[in-house]
C-alpha cells in the first residue's frame, strides 16, 4: 500500500470484541503497538533491549470503520519525521482494501535509566533513511 513498506498482520481475538459486537477503541493502540515493534524488528533489524527507549508521547487515532472478531486486519507503518529525540510514525489498519483506522504517533527517544529524551541512535537514523524513501530528517 503506497507509500507503506511495511506491515503486519493480525487477527482480532474475541476478548478485544465489546458489547456492540466490535473492536473496543483502545486495542487500536495495542495494535499499532504490536505493529511498530515487528516494523522496528523485522523492517529495521533493531535489537529487542534496544527498542525499550521508545516511549509514546503523542497518538492521534482516526476512527473510519469498525472491525469485528475474528477478521483479518493488516497494521501497514512507516516513520514520516525524525527528529533529534523524536520519531513521527503512521500506522493504517486495514481490512483488505478498506481502511478502518489511521494513526500518527510521536514517540521520543528515552534513557532508560532518567526517563529523559536523548538523541535518536546514528544507527537508527541511518537504517530509517535507507529504509524509507523520502523521509526527512
Amino acid at each position: 500500500m503506497h507509500p507503506y513498506r511495511f506491515s503486519h498482520d493480525l487477527r482480532v481475538r474475541w476478548a478485544e470484541v465489546d458489547a456492540q459486537r466490535i473492536v473496543f477503541n483502545a486495542h487500536y493502540l495495542t495494535y499499532v503497538d504490536i505493529a511498530f515493534a515487528e516494523y522496528l524488528r523485522r523492517g529495521l533489524q533493531v535489537s529487542d533491549g534496544e527498542m525499550l527507549h521508545t516511549v509514546i508521547a503523542r497518538t492521534t487515532l482516526n476512527f473510519r470503520q469498525p472491525a469485528h472478531y475474528d477478521e483479518l486486519l493488516t497494521i501497514w507503518v512507516r516513520t514520516a519525521r525524525i527528529g533529534r529525540t523524536s520519531l513521527t510514525v503512521l500506522f493504517c489498519i486495514c481490512r483488505g482494501e478498506d481502511v478502518l483506522a489511521e494513526v500518527e504517533t510521536t514517540y521520543v527517544h528515552v534513557d532508560v535509566e532518567t526517563g529523559r529524551p536523548t538523541a535518536v541512535p546514528d544507527d537508527w537514523r541511518e537504517k530509517m533513511m535507507a529504509y524509507e524513501p523520502g523521509l526527512t530528517a
